[in-house]
């Protein structure tokens, strides 16, 4: 299979993933584009697996409330075993180098209990929130992978809007908020004049935000808002992928 049509299929399935995914905060679209280099690897397979069994936890933590959550943490249990079993003490080929690795893997296992803790104790908001804050920390797995500018940009920004959906206080949403201005400042850098629009909207989305928390609206209208920023920025995500990836594909026709 030819790197150009693996890439298509790639971006592809990115896009079906974000059209289903737009009300989660935990960007598991993000995982699948930071595997894209390797696809097919174990290593990539295998944290792609467990980063589903992590979003559909989250979500249904957020969005369907009931008394029994064991379906979804079990199988966000058994994900983190089978990539732990693998990867545990011996990094995948792809992070060899990677010093960090055990004490990586250690403290996402430490994130894991916490959150079984919290949801044995029926503290579902909390709960959502360590899903939340756990999936802050996947992208430190590909560190020693090499991470391009723009996906650093991307996971920057993806950390920032989970923690804005966690927020404790005003304060700290209205510092969150800064940071996602910067993020978007960055994103311009590489999106095209046409994706301009797109950029303001979600420049319009983040002040709606801001404005939101001025008049201390619910937390429900809040986070509404805060969903629609999300899909602004994925959108301007794929478009920026879309840009590049297409971009190299005419350079690889071409010669």
């Amino acid at each position: 299979m030819s790197n150009i049509y693996t890439k298509k299929i790639i971006l592809f399935l990115i896009f079906c993933c974000f059209i289903q995914n737009t009300i989660f905060a935990c960007d598991d679209t993000l995982v699948m584009l930071l595997t894209a280099k390797n696809p097919t690897s174990e290593f990539s397979k295998s944290i792609r697996s467990f980063m589903n069994s992590l979003t559909v936890l989250g979500t249904a933590l957020k969005y369907t409330p009931k008394d029994d959550y064991s379906t979804e943490l079990n199988e966000v249990l058994n994900t983190w075993l089978e990539f732990s079993k693998k990867y545990m003490t011996n990094p995948p080929e792809e992070a060899k180098n990677d010093r960090n690795w055990i004490s990586k893997m250690s403290s996402t296992a430490k994130k894991i209990g916490e959150i079984r803790k919290l949801i044995n104790k029926k503290q579902y908001l909390d709960a959502h929130n360590g899903v939340l804050e756990l999936s802050n920390t996947i992208g430190t797995f590909f560190e020693a992978i090499g991470i391009t500018d723009e996906k650093q940009v991307f996971i920057v920004a993806s950390a920032d809007i989970n923690d804005l959906q966690r927020k404790k206080s005003n304060s700290e949403a209205f510092k969150t908020i800064e940071k996602l201005k910067q993020d978007l400042e960055s994103f311009k850098k590489y999106i095209s004049s046409e994706d301009l629009s797109i950029a303001s909207n979600t420049a319009i989305l983040i002040d709606s935000i801001s404005h939101s928390l001025n008049k201390n609206e619910s937390k429900e209208e809040i986070d509404k808002t805060v969903s629609k920023l999300r899909t602004s920025f994925e959108e301007l995500r794929s478009r920026i992928l879309m840009k590049e990836w297409f971009s190299s594909d005419e350079s690889e026709e071409g010669n």
